[in-house]
Formats: structure tokens, sequence, C-alpha cells
């Protein structure tokens, strides 16, 4: 959970930094069925 809170508060970053990463919305739902469907 605080590795989550970090990715949303900005103290935790992606190799690149901001100018390489990617964000966008996705329901919760969609998450879940696409992790099911990968795995």
């Amino acid at each position: 959970m605080r590795m989550l809170d970090g990715f949303n508060e900005g103290w935790v970053d992606f190799e690149g930094g901001r100018e390489r990463s990617q964000k966008g919305t996705m329901s919760i739902e969609t998450a879940i069925r696409r992790l099911v469907s990968s795995a």
C-alpha cells in the first residue's frame, strides 16, 4: 500500500521520470479482467 501511495504522491517514480511514464484512467473492473485473462 505504501508503494501505491508513493507513486500517487510522487515520492516513488519510474526510471526515466515523468517524461517516459504513461498515465491514464481505467476502471477496477477492466484492470481485474485484464489481469485475470492474462493469467
